[in-house]
């Protein structure tokens, strides 16, 4: 992947909504920029910043359901992939998996009185196939084992980073495994791939299948097979998410919004397609997606106010 792609694409996530954990995000070493969009970690706000805790579940329902007895955060669709480092502190157990492009957005639930960590490495669409190598519609809406799936014994990276005082320790080892696990695959680089990303992100996924396939002179059915390869989901999936991560970047900005204009702005038919689109990738609807972010930051949009989302 070309890292010029990550100024086209931004996806946004709304994490932390709860005001009892934490949220941190850091880039990644120049090197591995055209790969890994960022690493992550989630943890108590009480305390250090070990002892996170959230719980994962890559599912597909758009109906988010949530409990008096839970802290969630609302995860969104974005075309990333991730690798999940979970730690509990009380019973000294560490899961790694890996997570798969998913479609519908689901909620990471933090049951009261836990104290479960999360350190993350979020891909950018495409680059974790440079990782594992393995065609990524295998793991779509999936949460994996990744010692089942990565070329390399990844149980030693996780006990160092187990060990590790703090995130910016944990970053640096993580970064330093990636980078050397890259120079020993080598990179496999996709010129169709980066062509087609860069369409669609310039478009912001208004761009049909059949258009892209006209502009890079090759057939659907060869665009679709690279999409299952690299990306894990459809070109017309990924467009979908695309464009809705765009109506998100309009909703995030804060200005005043024109329901009506944002519509034809994204290329929807109307206000009650942009709406009816939008809550399946959100789980409700555009007006509550302007609420939530009214209090809340990202790593690529931050807010001069306080905030309980930390940035380094």
């Amino acid at each position: 992947m070309d890292p010029l792609l990550h100024s086209l694409f931004r996806p946004i996530q709304v994490n932390g909504s709860d005001s009892s954990t934490t949220y941190i995000e850091k880039r990644p070493s120049a090197a591995l920029r055209a790969y890994v969009a960022c690493y992550w970690e989630s943890s108590p706000v009480t305390g250090e910043v070990l002892e996170g805790n959230l719980g994962v579940s890559c599912g597909n329902e758009a109906t988010l359901s949530l409990s008096g007895e839970e802290a969630v955060d609302r995860v969104l669709p974005d075309g990333c992939t991730d690798i999940l480092l979970k730690y509990n502190p009380v019973s000294k157990r560490q899961d790694i998996s890996y997570c798969g492009t998913f479609t519908h957005p689901f909620v990471s639930a933090r049951q009261a009185g836990t104290e479960t960590r999360i350190f993350a490495v979020r891909f950018f669409p495409g680059g974790a196939h440079y990782f594992h190598g393995m065609p990524t519609h295998l793991f779509t809406g999936g949460n994996y084992r990744l010692d089942d799936i990565w070329p390399e014994n990844i149980e030693i990276i996780g006990e160092r980073i187990l060990e590790a005082r703090d995130f910016n320790e944990r970053v640096r080892m993580m970064d330093e495994y990636l980078n050397q696990l890259l120079l020993r695959q080598g990179t496999n680089d996709c010129d169709l791939m980066k062509n087609l990303l860069h369409r669609i992100f310039v478009s912001s996924g208004s761009m049909s299948v059949k258009e892209l396939a006209e502009r890079e002179a090759i057939s659907e059915r060869q665009i679709n097979r690279k999409f299952g390869q690299w990306i894990g989901i459809s070109p017309k999936k990924f467009s979908e998410v695309v464009r809705f991560q765009s109506v998100l970047q309009s909703i995030q900005s804060g200005g005043p919004l024109d329901w009506t204009e944002l519509a034809l702005e994204h290329s929807f038919f109307d206000q009650a397609h942009l709406i009816r689109d939008f809550r399946r990738f959100y789980g409700d609807s555009p007006l509550t997606a302007a609420k939530d972010f009214r209090r809340l930051s990202d790593f690529y949009n931050t807010r001069p106010e306080a905030s309980v989302i930390l940035k380094t």
